[in-house]
């Protein structure tokens, strides 16, 4: 099975067993072939599973060099978070990745999946999956640190992250690099410098002190912590429900962003959890065909390509369809679940089809906005 035909039945994927997809696409793709399951996944083996990510980043950059994507107040909203994707469980698989479960317990294989996800756009950015306890704020500045090769080096841009990710060392490479952020905190977080803040919005003074620097003892970042002494942050106070709050630290200036905006920001970070849902529930991101970790990893970045590929089509149609009902009083919405389904159904048609007029009458009767994407599809092929 030569490559253009792997890739295609991975895009094609819907859920059902590994016999029948091959079934369905081989009398769609080649009409009277047939391959058998085991040959299938011998040639799948062949496949580098970073073939997919490399497909999904060349389609962001395209997607990023056009006008028209969304901002606040000019930044682009990225969101880091990581999340257990459940997989097979073999002594390869636990070894590979480690297990989830508890103690005592059946052990669950699992990868951890950490994402940066552009929240306005939609868009998955960066993903890389590695064992199921990972350090999330390191993956997060190694792709903090890649994002400029896809969106551009001038696009300026924002990381909002969850209370897990809080860290003096990383706060401090970031600022050094220039790199905005807004991370919720925990209560036990700079306990002091929370318990003295008067208002609900302030800069405050960070003292890297013994108990901070310990842990860094010999290390570069320990050495720069013992240089500077001390970093000055921002903190503001977010009302909860049930008169409870939370606090955020951030470098975002106060002359940009006031403290409604700031808390603004944290609340799109919650577009992460929604993509993680969309990839587990409508694009079934753990319904694997194999269970080696080369097919495993396959499986998941060409989801992702996949969930980019979808939110990238509903964006477009957004679009359009706001510009027809724009005299209506209340907007309408695309129905995700079913673009989605539509795009799963119908895209290898597209896919197959080498003629260049039958494949611009296949995006008119599918999806008019499918017409956006021929010079990515042309990639592909």
């Amino acid at each position: 099975m030569p490559l253009a035909d792997l890739l295609f039945t991975m895009l094609n994927r819907r859920g059902i067993t590994l016999s029948l997809e091959l079934r369905n696409y081989m009398k769609i793709a080649h009409p009277g072939m047939e391959i058998s399951k085991p040959g299938y996944l011998k040639q799948r083996m062949k496949l580098n599973p970073l073939a997919f990510y490399e497909l999904y980043r060349h389609h962001n950059r395209n997607f990023y060099t056009e006008s028209g994507f969304s901002t606040f107040q000019g930044y682009l909203v990225l969101a880091a978070d990581g999340s257990g994707i459940n997989i097979p469980t073999t002594r390869e698989t636990l070894e590979e990745f480690g297990t989830s479960s508890r103690k005592g317990t059946k052990p669950q294989a699992s990868i951890g999946l950490g994402c940066l996800y552009d929240v306005m756009n939609r868009m998955i950015l960066e993903s890389d999956c590695c064992k199921c306890k990972f350090d999330e704020m390191r993956l997060a500045e190694e792709q903090i640190d890649r994002v400029c090769e896809t969106i551009g080096a001038s696009q300026p841009f924002l990381v909002v992250m969850d209370r897990g990710y809080p860290s003096t060392a990383a706060f401090i490479r970031m600022m050094e690099k220039g790199i905005l952020f807004l991370v919720r905190l925990k209560s036990s977080d700079y306990k002091k410098e929370q318990s003295a803040l008067s208002g609900p919005d302030g800069w405050v003074d960070i003292f890297l002190d013994k108990s901070r620097i310990n842990h860094y003892k010999g290390t570069d970042i320990g050495q720069r912590m013992e240089e500077l002494g001390s970093i000055t942050l921002r903190m503001v106070k977010v009302p909860l429900k049930e008169e409870r709050e939370e606090i955020l630290i951030t470098n975002l200036p106060s002359e940009t962003f006031d403290r409604f905006q700031i808390a603004e920001l944290y609340q799109m970070r919650w577009g992460i959890e929604t993509a993680y849902e969309t990839l587990k529930d409508r694009l079934q991101i753990e319904n694997f065909t194999g269970t080696k970790p080369v097919l495993l990893l396959q499986d998941i970045y060409s989801t992702i390509y996949i969930s980019n590929l979808a939110e990238d089509i509903i964006r477009d149609a957004e679009a359009e369809l706001d510009e027809k009902e724009k005299h209506r009083k209340h907007k309408m919405m695309i129905n995700r679940t079913l673009s989605i389904g539509i795009l799963k159904n119908d895209l290898i048609y597209i896919l197959l089809e080498r003629d260049e007029e039958k494949q611009d009458r296949l995006f008119h009767q599918i999806y008019e906005p499918f017409k956006f994407f021929n010079p990515i599809f042309s990639a592909i092929l």
